[in-house]
């Protein structure tokens, strides 16, 4: 079985000042505060933040399944403002999944350079149905995340660095 899921909001700050999250490693940095109870912390394997890298991202203890993900960077454009990573290795690919892809993007919002539309959509391919209740769960937390980075950048808008 495959298939795609995705969910937009909209962000009170530019598709440029969002992509400066987005598209980083501060983005999995946020991730990581803004949930304690569901990840423990993150590192970085190889690259640095652009197409190539590589994290590995841990689980907080009690969190079921794998204790932790590795993710590549598949995208990484500055200009489109698009971010693709796909699961390499734990996390669901050891819990049905086949394939696992992550898309993230900051769009303008055609009349308002202040405000943009976030994007994250999870591509995926399961062995099991079994699996099928994660992608749901997979989605809502992706959409959390993109909330968290919303109100991050909302918050540091008017500073100089992130």
């Amino acid at each position: 079985m495959e298939g795609v899921v995705s969910r937009e909001i909209e962000v009170k700050a530019s598709a440029t000042e969002t992509w400066k999250v987005y598209g980083s490693l501060l983005l999995a940095k946020i991730g990581v505060e803004a949930f304690p109870d569901k990840y423990s912390g993150f590192k970085v394997l190889q690259g640095n933040g652009y197409a190539g890298t590589i994290i590995q991202v841990f689980f907080a203890p009690g969190v079921e399944g794998p204790p932790w993900y590795k993710e590549e960077f598949l995208v990484v454009d500055d200009v489109k403002r698009v971010k693709i990573g796909k699961f390499i290795e734990g996390g669901v690919l050891e819990q049905g999944f086949k394939s696992y892809v992550v898309t993230l993007r900051a769009i303008e919002k055609h009349g308002k350079k202040d405000e943009c539309i976030m994007t994250g959509s999870i591509e995926y391919a399961l062995y099991d149905a079994a699996a099928i209740p994660l992608v749901t769960s997979s989605i809502e937390g992706l959409l959390a995340l993109m909330k968290a980075i919303a109100d991050y950048v909302i918050e540091h808008q008017n500073t100089t660095t992130y």
